[in-house]
C-alpha cells in the first residue's frame, strides 16, 4: 500500500507537471521537486538546530498521557518478556524532549529502552533492544519511524524493522538478528541495571564524537554542535533512502 500511495503520489506530480508544460521534461521536473521538499525542513529548522555534545541523562517523569498513551502497554509487554525495568531518563533543549524508559535482563544479556521523541507538541516513538557483545561491537534492533539523522559508529550494528509491530515480534527479530551474526549469549556483555544508564550515556556522547570527526557536524562553543553542509546532505540522502525503502 505504501509503494503503491508513492507510486500514485509521483504519477500525479509526473501529470501535472506534464499537462502544465506539453512535455516530459515538466512531469520530471515536478517528480523532482517532490525529492527535494526535505530541504524545506532542513533549511528552515535542522540548520539552526544546536546539539549539546555530552547529553546529560536525568530522571524525568514520563509524557502526558494523551502525548504518549502507548507507554503503560509498551511496558508491560517488555516486563513480561523478563526485563527489569532500569530508569526513566530524559533531556530537553530548545523545545525539544526526550524521554527514554530503560530496561535490563540479565538473564539474556540484553537492553531495552522505550524512547519518546517530542517537539512543538508532535512526538513519535520507538522500541529498541541491545546486546553488547564482548568485543565492543553493538548489534540494536528497533522500530524506530524516521531514518537515524545522525552516523552510527563502525562497531554499531541497526537492525530495522516496521513500526508498527508489537514488542515480541521485535524481540523474535533480535533474537533472529544475533543468529545471524553468528553471535551466542555467552559472547555477550553482562546487563544490569545499574549498567544500562552508563552505556546509554556512552553511546550517545560517543556518537556525537563520531559525527563531528566525520565532518557531519561542527562545533558551536565548547558544549554544542551544529549541523555543516555535509551534515545535511547526510540528512537528506536519508530521506530519500527512506522514501525508496518504504520501510
Amino acid at each position: 500500500m505504501r509503494r503503491l500511495g508513492l507510486l500514485s503520489l509521483a504519477g500525479t506530480i509526473f501529470a501535472a507537471g506534464y499537462l502544465l508544460v506539453g512535455n516530459f521534461w515538466g512531469g520530471a521536473a515536478g517528480v523532482a521537486v517532490l525529492f527535494m521538499l526535505p530541504w524545506i525542513e532542513i533549511l528552515l529548522r535542522i540548520r539552526k538546530l544546536r546539539l549539546p555534545l555530552r547529553k546529560q541523562l536525568r530522571q524525568a517523569t514520563p509524557p502526558a498521557r494523551e502525548m504518549f498513551p502507548e507507554l503503560d502497554d509498551i511496558t508491560g509487554d517488555i516486563e513480561a518478556a523478563g526485563f527489569e525495568h532500569a530508569a526513566d531518563l530524559g533531556w530537553e533543549m530548545d523545545g525539544y524532549r526526550q524521554f527514554l524508559r530503560l530496561f535490563a535482563n540479565t538473564e539474556k544479556c540484553e537492553e531495552a529502552a522505550i524512547t519518546y521523541v517530542e517537539q512543538n507538541q508532535i512526538g513519535f516513538h520507538f522500541t529498541s533492544l541491545t546486546s553488547r557483545a564482548a568485543d565492543g561491537a553493538v548489534f540494536i534492533t528497533w522500530n524506530c519511524p524516521v531514518p537515524s539523522s545522525l552516523k552510527t559508529l563502525p562497531n554499531v550494528h541497526l537492525n530495522r524493522m516496521a513500526g508498527e509491530i508489537e514488542f515480541k515480534t521485535l524481540l523474535g527479530g533480535h533474537d533472529a538478528f544475533l543468529e545471524g551474526q553468528g553471535l551466542k549469549r555467552e559472547g555477550l556483555q553482562v546487563v544490569d541495571a545499574d549498567s544500562v544508564r552508563v552505556s546509554v550515556e556512552r553511546d550517545m556522547e560517543s556518537q556525537m564524537q563520531h559525527n563531528l570527526s566525520e565532518g557531519l557536524l561542527h562545533r558551536e562553543g565548547e558544549e554544542h554542535g551544529r549541523y555543516s553542509w555535509r551534515g545535511m546532505l547526510f540528512l537528506w540522502f536519508q530521506c530519500l533512502r527512506d522514501i525508496f525503502r518504504l520501510s
